[in-house]
């Protein structure tokens, strides 16, 4: 379960003690968010901070954003994943 403010959550454990089939679980449990619909990103519908480019295009234009209910994505880690590997890091001498 990821909050954004902390960064999200690990859990450890010994081998074969459940811990992916807990996370799995929980994930089934969290209520589905409203997406934009058709949106590789999961644009949220009317926060411009949480939009893609394309959903934010729209939301400038006016224009109606369709929205569907999805669930709540788990996405599974290697141990050593760090953030800026995970969501790339821009180069400023470029």
């Amino acid at each position: 379960v990821i909050d954004p403010k902390i960064g999200g959550v690990i859990i450890m454990g010994d081998r074969g003690t459940g811990k992916s089939t807990t996370i799995r679980a929980i994930t089934d449990l969290l209520p589905e968010i409203v997406v934009a619909k058709d949106d590789p990103f999961n644009s949220h519908t009317t926060n411009p901070e949480l939009m893609s480019a394309n959903i934010l295009e729209k939301f400038q234009n006016h224009e109606i954003i369709e929205s569907e209910l999805k669930n709540i994505p788990m996405v599974d880690l290697p141990l050593g994943a760090t953030e800026d590997r995970v969501c790339g890091t821009i180069d400023i001498e470029k």
